[in-house]
Parts: structure tokens; sequence; C-alpha cells
């Protein structure tokens, strides 16, 4: 037998609702396209193990959860008891919620016996672990005892425990600021001068500035903005924030920044709207024109991101500018007026090292931005880096060494974390995290990532997310993905007000 061969692990649960945590858990220490998971509701202690094999059930009866794991050469369990009260009028109704964390530890724990790791995020897999830390304040007097339940209960780091109260002090008097009246508004542009190697999202590059593709995507841009604008009015609700994303939204001229401001500025009055964020994610598609024509408007907020500051990594990740087009354009804005500035960097790139990383950093402290947003690197299969992953990232040490080098970085610079999320197949499996200077946190990002707002998403690919607060839950409407099919939609039927529930009263 051929021993280099891959080897399957089978996986078999016992609750199809555990499926996708038994997934993201066990990603974390065998590679998922090795891993088979599948259901069987009458497993129990006396159902065969396969080799290599994971079963995971509970004894209800008892209260009992039960994950055995089976290799060649050794057998791993893990149990825990389930306190009784989880268990409803004497049935077998679960708090879900509950249930799941237990199972998770349960699933944590056999895993780590058969493949130890160090997992600062513990057993959490999901996107917004901020949230986890605003529900526990509901139940907790104090952030120590938030700290040591994400310790004891998730398995989370300390480092990571303080980061997440931290990130939630920052953020409870912006979301206590909300009312259910207001709504904030994404306009996206899935548009780029080229296509970075990373990117996983659906942008499509342009062939220049005369590219017809711009215009008759703006054009259906507007028939949404004009819709969906009148139709909010109609629900009495007001815009509170403005975030216009991509992509890269400033790959449109001049002339066409100007006639979806004016439509803005003519659908709705934007000196109520309490923040304004544009993205001129490409530093070498901003112009001193395009600048004054955003400051003609209650812009409080713009982007430019070198994601680094090594001309030779930008020109491998197919970005098309240079670090002094970087310089020119953050300059001009400045000179413009424009003060409040978020740049992005990535940790991650392929062929950078430690030096690399470190000679960026040096870059952003020096220029002391307001507002830094530090992504680490996540390939998806839609980006092409994804095929060469495996012999050009960094290596998990070195990653959170950085990322700590630049938690010092920002704290000097009297920046603090104000948000965070988590992707999959991240560097390190770290996580993404804003910085900003006490006050100048951008409320769009921490309304559309704790899920707090309904989010109005305009624009191809964009998904609007409806909440409602007597539920605390949210309904996602997604737009077309492919950006034809948008523009088309757009002409023959426009903004489908259809798709959405009534608000709460």
């Amino acid at each position: 037998m051929n021993q280099h061969l891959p080897i399957t692990l089978q996986i078999i649960v016992q609750d199809d609702f555990l499926i996708y945590e038994t997934r993201e858990l066990a990603r974390l220490f065998y590679p998922a396209e090795l891993t088979v998971i599948s259901v069987d509701p009458t497993i129990d202690e006396t159902t065969p193990v396969p080799t290599l094999g994971l079963l995971c059930y509970s004894e209800r009866a008892g209260c009992r959860l039960i994950c055995c794991l089976k290799t060649e050469s050794h057998t791993f369990i893990e149990s825990c008891f389930i306190d009784v009260e989880r268990f409803k009028n004497d049935s077998v109704e679960l708090d879900r919620k509950l249930f799941k964390r237990d199972f998770k530890q349960c699933l944590f724990k056999v895993l780590q016996q058969w493949r130890p790791r160090e997992l600062p995020w513990g057993i959490l897999t999901g996107v917004r672990p901020v949230k986890l830390a605003h529900q526990l304040t509901q139940q907790l007097e104090n952030d120590q005892l938030i700290r040591d339940s994400l310790e004891a209960c998730y398995f989370v780091s300390k480092k990571k425990a303080a980061l997440l109260t931290d990130v939630a002090a920052v953020q409870r008097p912006l979301l206590d600021g909300t009312t259910p009246d207001r709504v904030s508004m994404y306009i996206g542009v899935p548009l780029c001068p080229s296509r970075c190697t990373y990117c996983s999202f659906i942008s499509q590059p342009v062939k220049g500035q005369n590219d017809p593709l711009l215009d008759q995507y703006l054009e259906a841009l507007i028939i949404e903005l004009k819709q969906s604008i009148q139709w909010l009015k109609e629900q009495k609700r007001q815009l509170d924030t403005i975030y216009i994303g991509g992509g890269t939204p400033s790959v449109f001229s001049t002339k066409q920044i100007h006639r979806l401001m004016d439509t803005l500025a003519r659908l709705y009055p934007l000196h109520q709207v309490r923040e304004i964020t544009f993205e001129a994610g490409r530093p070498d598609t901003l112009t001193l024109e395009k600048l004054r024509e955003l400051h003609q408007y209650p812009v409080h907020r713009l982007s430019i991101n070198p994601q680094t500051f090594n001309d030779s990594t930008l020109t491998n990740v197919n970005r098309q500018h240079t670090v002094h087009e970087f310089y020119q354009a953050w300059e001009m804005a400045l000179a413009e007026g424009f003060s409040l500035i978020n740049l992005d960097i990535i940790i991650g790139l392929p062929g950078e090292g430690i030096q690399h990383v470190r000679h960026t950093l040096k870059q952003v402290a020096a220029l002391q931005p307001p507002n830094l947003t530090v992504h680490a690197l996540a390939l998806k299969r839609s980006s092409s880096l994804a095929m060469i992953r495996n012999n050009q990232r960094l290596d998990d040490r070195t990653a959170d060494l950085l990322m700590d080098e630049i938690e010092a970085m920002a704290y000097s610079n009297r920046m603090r974390p104000y948000y965070l999320y988590r992707q999959k197949e991240i560097t390190g499996h770290l996580e993404n995290i804003g910085y900003s200077l006490p006050g100048t946190e951008c409320l769009y990002n921490v309304l559309m990532m704790e899920e707090k707002q309904t989010i109005l998403g305009i624009g191809a690919g964009a998904v609007s997310k409806q909440y409602f607060p007597a539920q605390d839950r949210i309904r996602r409407i997604p737009n077309p993905k492919s950006i034809h099919v948008y523009i088309q939609r757009m002409l023959e039927v426009g903004f489908n007000d259809k798709s959405w529930e009534l608000f709460d009263k």
C-alpha cells in the first residue's frame, strides 16, 4: 500500500444541524477536500468507527455528548455532560445555540488529541466573532467576565479574548446611537482597471476609461438608486451612512462620478447622512479632478489602498500602480481637504517575507493615517493565487508575530481596533482588523459587520441585509452577481421591493 496516498477522513454526525460546525472546525485540523461528512441519526456507542473516522453523537437520556475518532493506531474519545436544563419540558428539543457550543468543545478536544494545534480563536469559526462579545455583554457584568467566558467556554486565547472585548467596547456607543428607522446603503462598483491575482470578488477589469461597460453599469446603478431611495422614503426610513465601494469606484471618470454623486444629492439630502465613504482603492485611478468633484459633496471618508509599499510585490499581484503613485494620491487628497483617509494593507502577499512587511509598516507609521485596515490574505478558489498558495505563504508564527507588530505600531500612533472579521483560508488563521484614531471609526463598517442595522445593497453582487431588531435577526436579499445580468435586470425590472419583508414598526 502506498503510504503517501491521501486518506479521507469520514465524519458521521447524529444531527444535520451540526454539519456546518463540524466541517468548519474539522478543516482547521485536516484538509477540507479530504473530509467527508454524513448524517446518521441512529449512531450510538455500538456503531463501528471507520478508519480514518470520527463519530459524533449524544446520549440524550443521559445528557452526554461523545466524539470518538479512530486512526490506524489509536482511538481518541472525548465526552462531556450537558446541563439537563438545556432540554425543554423533558423533551428532546434542544437549545441549539448552547448545544452547538458544547458539541464544538467536545469535537475540538478530540481533534486536538489527534492533531494538536495552536488555534488562538479556539472553537470560533465564524466571520463575526465580535458579535459573541456583544451577546455576552447582555449576560455578564464586566469585560473581565466576558474574557473569562471566551477563554473557558470557547477556548479563545487570552490575547484574542482581550482583542474582542476591546473592539466591542469601542463599538458599543456607536451601536447604541442607532435607531430602528435608520438604514445604511452600500453602493457597489465591481469594476477595476485590472484584476489583482489575490482577488476573489466578482470585480471585472475594464478596458480603459472609454470602456462602454462603465456607462452601462452607471446607468443601471442610477435606476436602482432612484427606485430604492423612493421606496425607503415610502417606508419612512432615513439614510444613516453611505459606503461607495468596489471593486474600484474611482475607475469612473470625473463626469461619471459627478453623475453618481449628483443623483444621490437630488434623491436625498446628503447633509443629513452621518457618514459617506468613497473607496478610491487604486491610487492610479485617482486624479485631482475626481477629488475636487467628490469634495463638492459631503464625502467624509476616503479609502486609498497601497496594500504594500514594495513595488516588486505590486507588480507580482497585478496591481498596476507604484508606491510613488500611492504617495501622489495621498498628498493630493490631503491638499484637497480630505483629512479622514483609510489605508488598506495586506499581510501574506506572495513573495513577501517579514522584512517586506516591516518596510510597509514603517511607511504606514510615518504617514500616521487616521484609519488603517489590516487584511491577512485569504485565498479563495476564485483567486488565481490559490493555485500556488502552498509554497508562497507566511507561516503561522511569522504572521502572528507581524500582527503583533502592527498592533504595537497602531497603538503607538494612538489608534485602537474598532472592527474585525475573519475569513476562510486566511493567513495564519488570523483576522482582518480595522484601526482608527478615537472618534474616526467608520460607522458603516461597524454597522455592517455587527449586523445591527438594515443595509441596502445597490449594484451587482451587493447583498442587502434587512434587520429585525425585535428578533435580532438578519434576512439576506442578494442582487445578481453577474454584472451583465444585473444591468439587464435593472433595465427590465428595476429595484425589486417585493423581495423585502415589512419592517418592524
